[in-house]
């Protein structure tokens, strides 16, 4: 099972203040919490797909402390705030598969474009493929497409409590989004 999330901002002093997080938790049992979602959502076994601004932390091992405690196979779309040194420790350490700038995957047969940034247009968008980001926390209006915010907040506002999607959550979602496209081509 492949499952997505982004920006838990691990080690953000403030996100609670900046987000409905609040309802949930504390700034102070923020990162506690985090750790209880991520392992509530994500078996051992599955595939995670983690796109963006995973962590505040400015102190390499107190990252990989964080990342040590989490279930899944897991695979990073590298954030604003994610450091590309702490990214590439945490590989060779063996704490995640691979990050990148950019990815495509398959979900089943479906081509999805992960980004940390919401975009406009994506490859293959006039194909029905779909693009999934972090970023906005929730808060990005107007959004038209194939295309889905996986952050924490946007969780909320979608379910009415923090979580992770899993392929089926997204693959619901996106059978309600009718198929935009924004550049010159034309749909298929």
């Amino acid at each position: 099972m492949k499952v997505f999330s982004s920006d838990n901002h691990h080690q953000h002093r403030r996100i609670v203040d900046f987000t409905n997080r609040g309802i949930e938790t504390s700034s102070e049992e923020h990162d506690e919490w985090l750790v209880n979602i991520w392992n509530r959502d994500v078996t051992k076994s599955d595939e995670i797909w983690h796109i963006g601004d995973l962590s505040f932390a400015s102190k390499y091992d107190d990252l990989a402390k964080f990342v040590s405690r989490l279930n899944g196979n897991i695979n990073l779309i590298k954030g604003n705030h994610d450091k590309a040194e702490f990214l590439n420790r945490l590989k060779v350490d063996g704490l995640i598969n691979n990050w990148y700038d950019y990815k495509e995957i398959k979900i089943g047969d479906q081509h999805v474009c992960l980004f940390h940034f919401p975009v406009q247009s994506w490859h293959k968008q006039g194909y029905g493929a779909w693009h999934l980001f972090g970023h906005s926390h929730g808060n990005l209006t107007g959004v038209r497409g194939k295309m889905l915010d996986v952050g924490l907040d946007s969780s909320y506002n979608l379910y009415g409590t923090h979580r992770f999607f899993s392929e089926f959550d997204i693959a619901t979602y996106m059978a309600r989004q009718e198929l935009v496209i924004t550049d010159h081509h034309k749909e298929r």
